[in-house]
């Protein structure tokens, strides 16, 4: 029985060797990773690597009874709030990982015992609504949005009473129900579908409206619709022409704190046509937009988006999978999805193009267009619903949702002043500028005088043609003597001729001044005028008689070149017209080359089918088959060094014709070396340029300029807002002063220019000074804009608007940047907000750090969370360290990467932020960032799998692949890598605990996110692999709004009198009278708290670390600006704003400031 043994034994570790051998030829034994576990029974001290308070070198004595850290050194929440808010606490940490997180710390620079930690906070809570703090915000958001969810289900689930034959064109509201009709101030029902229809050509005014309860119908006319009136273009929109949805237009109707509901598709654009909306304080009225929860339900990607749009073109076979479960946003798709039939829109057709003719002619028809759109607003509102509230059931989203949807924004008369002053300033920015281009143009133009911008390496390529002035045949030849007089008109002569015989008297001869003597010296002076006329005529006698011979129809601008005449304007079409080339612009293709623009000094050219590039020389000689115009190549040698490439290895012979088929390189081969050769000229530049492969007149390469978007597309403008940093950086330059100012000109303008139309289409209603408070009835006026957000307008459930929700803080040479501070608060209101400190890094890091079960425990996680600015400890200082670049291009690409940008992304920003990094430097330090943060990505080979690739026991060792080598193994095993390996995994970076958090939620069957389990758009559920870095975005994102719906919940429950004005990405603001200023910062400060704790809980961690429990201030202002002592100097606002328009600093206050403020300790 021995001998049997050792005969197994002997042939299983033959057995071993011969597999080992088999997987050798796959791939190198040195790059398989057998990892053997840590024996379990071996313990490990932990109080050894505790940290000891000798140890961190703190800032602050941590000696109080309240201060907490935990194995990592992160200080966790005062003791006091801890006990208020988890009640159980986490699981214990096993001590092997806590070793492992400490090393895996130390391992990447980041000496954890050295930390600075803050003073503890004693702060008592408001008692929560119930067991912990996950019951706590169930609790509010069911208590927020029951009333509003149940009279959703009761609209969704109602049959809609019968739609009227005939409307009533009566002024105001008409209900509607059975067979009669009555005249009503406004619909008293608590849940209706709404619609408004706009006629565009006539301005924003609403012309018409319709409305459907389970109960009745309703129609509204606008005044001039029912008087019939005519066309009218109205500028501004009146709190007279909106529609009273609460009120008989001043008065209420009933409780206007009631709840209430008002569903729509894309509802906030009916909103803005409400009257009541625009009130300071807030109703009770509600709205729910269907293309928000159908965005949550069935969103799709861009890519899925232009797929949806491309109707005509057969898709390809995996996009059936999706396009069954979803359809673009306007409400025909949305209707065809969910009903299964598209809605007719071609009566819409009348109003965007109609006038009110157009309205009256065909009332009873668009009145029934308007009235089908509810009905089928009702039917997907019916089949949407359901299946929203099962995808998102926490009640929260709902909650939040409809809070997002109560946007407002309070402005005074300042905001006409804004108006005004950006206005005037870019008008004036812009003549200077077109002045100094003209210049520049009409300099250029002199260059046809000897052909010299044949010479010019920017003017070479324009169209230099011009067109002849063809005189007619003179009917008669008369000759004309040299030096004869040109008779001019008879009746002048004799007429001037009189006048002298009468006026012949000698000035001498008059003893006294008097009328007489006055005449004589008039008729001296005019006695000379006809000397002179006479001799001007002689002088242009020939112009005169060319004059006869000009042809009827003359050429604009004979003998100037092509490219100047479109620059000029022909008199007679513009009031204002001048000589010259004043109809140039920026924006011109022209313009780069009037400019004399270069990119690393090669001059700038443009191809229509590459868009604005460079030219590089690398040849002495043009080609001999170069057409003109040719290049200035002997200029261009002057300007620009002469690029050398490598001799090909090949000689010319080798690509003729060989007699024999084995001697045939064929076509490939051909191909393949003249792409070597490109490519080792394209080698020989190391710019930005980007290598495209085209050569101009066999001497010159062109390279596109890099796009930010990346390498396959074409720049068409050099001088757009994305280049304007390239000059400063001296990789895009000009040639001469005035260049220098056009260009800061239009750095100065380009804000005000990308935003100006949606700024000035911004619907500003003023109030009537009945609905104003006393103290604000005065000279100056006080109204509102509503701004028309989607809450749920991306596939991550992120609110938009294309405005307000972009906007960008006040920069000192943009025109116009100080747009949020116009926002104002009237007087005795304040804004109250605060900014999230970076919301998405901490999110990332938590789900990170809930792998491991520890605050911190991850490098990325004690890096976001105890990382140090001044130690560089902090996450971008690491990554900074590890590329070997700077902090900020550091964080600008940690933000990339987390939102699913990968290296070659990250190889662009480097460039783009260095452009003389080389190419092979840019993908070196690409590589290595991504290599020490994300790590690597390993396989790790199921255990049935394993037999033969190890002698000792199975469960003591685990292998370890490259993606490469796993491949390889599948393919030659004959099965899919899915059934040989368990999931992938990233290791050995300090975000590797993070992507795999975030793709075990991306990639699990049915998606949701860690806070309220939120569904994924089903158009990406059934994703087979496709779309990963959207999906891994998603995880982020789609939680951040989690993050904010929270937040907005917790403040409607802490400060009822606070009214919502706008979320800022990671910012919000509230608007509250000044006597609650600082009891709404305190109630958000808490709401951060809540709101993390809940997030951490929800992740298995009950505990939170004290350094994002707070924000680090709250801002309380009077306008919108980011912080409160900003003064927003742009050069529309060149003093600022307390000396332009008399606003002082606000306070921005951190925790302590508040309690202090408030007296928090004593009155909760």
């Amino acid at each position: 029985m021995k001998g049997t043994n050792v005969i197994l034994h002997r042939n299983l570790i033959k057995s071993c060797v011969f597999n080992r051998r088999l997987y050798s030829d796959i791939f190198p034994t040195s790059e398989v990773v057998i990892i053997k576990k840590n024996n379990e029974n071996k313990t490990n001290n932990l109080k050894k690597e505790k940290v000891s308070e000798a140890e961190t070198n703190n800032d602050i004595s941590n000696n109080s009874t309240e201060f907490r850290v935990n194995e990592v050194n992160i200080q966790m929440i005062s003791k006091n709030i801890y006990e208020q808010l988890f009640k159980t606490p986490s699981q214990k940490v096993d001590s092997n990982i806590i070793t492992r997180c400490q090393n895996d710390l130390l391992k990447h620079g980041i000496d954890y015992k050295k930390c600075s930690h803050l003073p503890d906070v004693e702060l008592k809570l408001p008692k929560l609504e119930g067991a912990d703090v996950v019951e706590h915000f169930y609790n509010i958001g069911e208590r927020q949005c029951a009333p509003y969810r149940e009279l959703l289900k009761t609209l969704a689930s109602c049959k809609l009473p019968p739609m009227p034959k005939k409307w009533s064109k009566s002024a105001g509201w008409t209900k509607y129900t059975g067979d009669s009709q009555e005249i009503v101030p406004c619909p008293p029902d608590d849940a209706i579908i709404f619609d408004v229809e706009v006629l565009m050509s006539a301005g924003k005014r609403p012309t018409l409206a319709c409305a459907v309860s389970p109960h009745a119908w309703y129609g509204w006319i606008s005044e001039p619709l029912a008087n019939n009136n005519p066309h009218e273009v109205y500028d501004n929109i009146n709190y007279e022409d909106l529609i009273p949805l609460e009120t008989d237009g001043m008065q209420p109707c009933g409780d206007t704190s009631r709840h209430r509901v008002v569903v729509g598709h894309n509802v906030s654009f009916d909103r803005a046509k409400i009257k009541e909306q625009y009130w300071l304080e807030r109703t009770g009225v509600r709205f729910m937009d269907t293309m928000s929860m159908h965005v949550s339900v069935s969103g799709v990607t861009s890519y899925q988006r232009t797929v949806l749009k491309a109707k005509n073109k057969e898709p390809h076979p995996s996009d059936d999978d999706w396009k069954e479960i979803s359809s673009l946003n306007n409400l025909s798709e949305v209707h065809n999805l969910y009903c299964g039939t598209p809605i007719d829109k071609e009566t819409r057709d009348i109003f965007v193009e109609g006038t009110m003719e157009d309205v009256h002619e065909h009332f009873d028809r668009l009145m029934q267009y308007c009235a089908s759109d509810v009905v089928a607003t009702h039917e997907v509102l019916t089949q949407l619903f359901p299946l929203f509230l099962e995808r998102f059931p926490h009640p929260v989203t709902l909650a939040a949702m409809l809070e997002l949807g109560s946007a407002y924004l309070p402005v005074n008369s300042n905001w006409l002043q804004y108006i005004d002053s950006a206005e005037t300033v870019f008008e004036d920015l812009k003549l200077e500028s077109r002045q100094l281009l003209s210049l520049k143009a009409d300099e250029a133009c002199s260059m046809m005088a000897n052909d010299d911008y044949k010479k010019d390496l920017w003017m070479w390529d324009q169209d230099w043609s011009t067109q002849t002035l063809k005189l007619k045949k003179p009917t008669k030849k008369k000759k004309v003597l040299k030096n004869e007089p040109v008779k001019i008109d008879n009746d002048i002569d004799m007429d001037l001729k009189m006048e002298q015989k009468n006026n012949s008297s000698d000035p001498k001869s008059f003893d006294s001044l008097n009328e007489d003597y006055l005449k004589c010296f008039e008729s001296e002076n005019e006695t000379k005028n006809v000397k002179v006329i006479e001799d001007l005529n002689n002088k242009f006698a020939d112009l005169y008689e060319l004059g006869d011979l000009l042809p009827v129809k003359k050429p604009y601008l004979a003998g100037y070149p092509a490219w100047y005449r479109k620059l000029c304007t022909k008199p007679g079409k513009d009031p204002d017209w001048a000589p010259g080339a004043n109809n140039i612009t920026t924006s011109m293709q022209i313009t780069p080359k009037l400019l004399r623009l270069s990119w690393e000094g090669y001059p700038l050219h443009y191809i229509q089918a590459e868009g604005w590039g460079f030219l590089v020389p690398f040849s002495r000689q043009h080609a001999d088959d170069a057409e003109e115009p040719l290049v200035p190549l002997q200029e261009l040698l002057e300007k620009c060094p002469l690029m050398f490439c490598k001799e090909s290895e090949f000689q010319p012979d080798v690509y003729s014709l060989p007699k024999t088929v084995d001697e045939d390189l064929g076509r490939r081969a051909y191909y393949a070396r003249k792409k070597v050769d490109e490519q080792a000229a394209a080698n020989q530049y190391h710019g930005l340029g980007v290598w495209c492969g085209i050569q101009v007149q066999g001497c010159c390469h062109f390279l596109r300029l890099p796009h930010k978007d990346g390498p396959k597309y074409k720049v068409g403008n050099p001088l757009a807002k994305d280049f304007l940093d390239m000059f400063s950086q001296n990789v895009l330059s000009a040639q001469g002063n005035e260049a220098e100012k056009v260009l800061t000109f239009g750095r100065m303008m380009s804000y005000w220019r990308n935003n100006r139309a949606r700024i000035l289409e911004q619907q500003v209603v003023w109030l009537p000074h009945s609905l104003l408070p006393p103290a604000l009835r005065g000279a100056r006026q006080y109204g509102a804009i509503l701004p028309q957000i989607v809450v749920a307008g991306t596939l991550t459930r992120r609110a938009s608007e294309p405005t307000w929700m972009t906007a960008s803080n006040a920069q000192k040479e943009r025109v116009g940047s100080e747009l949020r501070a116009m926002v104002q608060a009237p007087p005795g209101y304040k804004f109250v907000g605060a900014d999230v400190d970076s919301q998405e890094l901490w999110i990332a890091a938590l789900l990170g750090d809930s792998s491991i079960g520890m605050c911190g425990g991850s490098p990325f996680g004690w890096a976001v969370l105890a990382g140090d600015k001044a130690r560089r400890s902090d996450l971008h200082s690491l990554t900074a360290a590890a590329a070997a670049v700077s902090r900020d291009h550091a964080k600008v690409i940690n933000y990339a990467r987390i939102y699913g940008a990968g290296q070659n992304f990250a190889e662009r920003l480097l460039k783009q932020f260095n452009p003389t990094m080389t190419i092979s430097e840019a993908k070196s330090k690409a590589a290595k960032m991504f290599t020490s943060t994300k790590g690597k990505r390993v396989y790790k080979l199921k255990k049935q799998y394993m037999e033969g690739f190890m002698e000792e026991d199975l469960s003591e060792q685990e292998v370890q692949m490259t993606s490469y080598q796993a491949m390889r193994l599948a393919k030659l095993s004959g099965k899919r890598i899915e059934e040989m390996f368990e999931r992938p995994r990233w290791v050995g970076g300090t975000e590797s605990d993070m992507f795999n958090k975030l793709e075990e939620i991306a990639d699990s069957e049915g998606p949701s996110t860690a806070f309220l389990s939120g569904r994924l758009s089903r158009a990406l559920e059934h994703a087979q692999g496709r779309w990963g870095g959207t999906r891994l975005n998603w995880a982020v994102q789609s939680a951040a709004a989690d993050f904010l719906h929270l937040m907005l919940v917790s403040m409607t429950h802490l400060a009822p009198k606070a009214r919502f004005c706008l979320s800022f990405h990671d910012e919000v603001r509230y608007l509250v009278p000044e006597e609650y200023k600082y009891e709404t910062a305190l109630a958000l400060q808490m709401t951060n708290l809540l709101t993390r704790a809940f997030c951490s809980q929800r992740v298995g961690l009950n505990d939170l670390p004290l350094s994002v429990a707070f924000f680090t201030s709250v801002e309380v202002d009077q306008v919108l600006r980011k912080e409160s002592n900003l003064s927003c100097t742009t050069p529309s606002n060149p003093h600022g704003l307390e000396k332009g328009y008399g606003i002082p600093n606000g306070e921005s206050l951190n925790i302590f400031d508040v309690l202090e403020k408030c007296k928090a300790n004593k009155k909760v």
